[in-house]
């Protein structure tokens, strides 16, 4: 597959806040396998857009474009299992687990997920653990957060917050990863 194929288009989108416009007539492409960054002072729209994209908030006008398809509008869950993933500017991690813990939820579909499986296919579930458990030690060992494995999240210094949560983006088959600074 060409790598100069876009993986992502945004054509013409706008978001109005009442009579604010946060998003105006905003239109790029992405192609697959590339880092392209969007810059602009605080205030003009970056993470509105990275909200438009990633299906947080609907737009006013305008299309999102991803592998071909129209996914203007399509809730984040649906956008996620597609492979759309983005961060935050604050980290949202979840302060009671750990930092394991917090990379082993990540993966979509798991079997544990269904009660079912979980109680009476539990060699499969067990299997299948002991795999994202080895894919985010791997992660965390990457991200030099290894020595933080069993620490709380919710203990970490926000720089330690910020590679956790890119540390999740890491757990799954991401296509395309929106960094919020």
């Amino acid at each position: 597959m060409p790598n100069n194929k876009n993986i992502l288009e945004v054509i013409n989108l706008s978001k109005n806040f009442g009579g604010l416009a946060a998003v105006n007539d905003c239109s790029l492409k992405i192609k697959k396998k590339s880092i392209t960054g969007v810059i602009g002072p605080n205030g003009s729209g970056k993470s509105t857009l990275f909200n438009l994209i990633s299906g947080t908030i609907k737009p006013t006008s305008g299309k999102v474009i991803f592998n071909e398809e129209n996914i203007t509008g399509f809730p984040p869950h649906i956008l996620f299992k597609k492979g759309i993933l983005r961060t935050f500017q604050i980290p949202h991690e979840f302060t009671n687990l750990t930092v394991l813990e917090n990379l082993m939820m990540v993966p979509p579909s798991q079997s544990g997920e269904s009660l079912t499986n979980a109680l009476f296919n539990r060699k499969k579930f067990l299997i299948e653990e002991e795999k994202i458990k080895k894919k985010a030690i791997e992660v965390l060992d990457f991200l030099n957060l290894i020595d933080l494995t069993n620490e709380l999240a919710g203990n970490l210094s926000g720089g330690q917050k910020k590679l956790l949560e890119l540390g999740r983006t890491m757990m799954t088959d991401s296509k395309v990863v929106l960094l919020d600074e």
